[in-house]
């Protein structure tokens, strides 16, 4: 049975995350281990770049906007999942939140921070979006330097 010191659990806060995240808390109670829950920032358009505007016709800057959609997912981390952990005395875990591609940035903290094993959700799409979008799940178990743990829902047409 492996021993499991850094548990990395990646969300994007879908239901299949969410699941994922039980799954990940099971093991932090288990094995007393220290659990790192990232969460990765996508730039809105294929060039990285966001464009919005802030209503009085000027523009919103690039590094505002990611910085607040950075500070908006570290809140989101702490209320989804951080507070089940306090309520259950898991105070071993930290927050982090990166902006890039998911899969690469995943796979890049797994490398850095020494992670045992790599916990998601598999976001279940049609066959058609899967065809013309990079799979996250999918390169993060091919690629990752540690074991991955891919959940995915029941599908209600199941």
């Amino acid at each position: 049975m492996p021993q499991y010191y850094n548990i990395l659990f990646c969300t994007d806060f879908s239901e299949h995350a969410n699941t994922a995240f039980l799954y990940a808390f099971d093991l932090a109670k288990k094995y007393d281990t220290f659990i790192h829950m990232l969460n990765v920032v996508t730039p809105l358009d294929p060039c990285g770049t966001l464009k919005q505007e802030n209503g009085n016709g000027g523009g919103i800057s690039e590094e505002d906007t990611l910085e607040d959609l950075t500070q908006q997912a570290i809140g989101a981390l702490k209320v989804s999942y951080g507070s089940t952990l306090k309520a259950n005395d898991i105070e071993n875990y930290k927050v982090i939140v990166k902006i890039g591609t998911p899969d690469v940035e995943i796979i890049q903290y797994a490398k850095q921070n020494g992670i045992d094993i790599i916990i998601l959700g598999a976001l279940g799409r049609p066959e058609a979006e899967r065809m013309t979008r990079v799979r996250t799940a999918a390169n993060v178990s091919k690629f990752a330097p540690c074991q991955v743990v891919v959940i995915q829902n029941r599908r209600e047409d199941d």
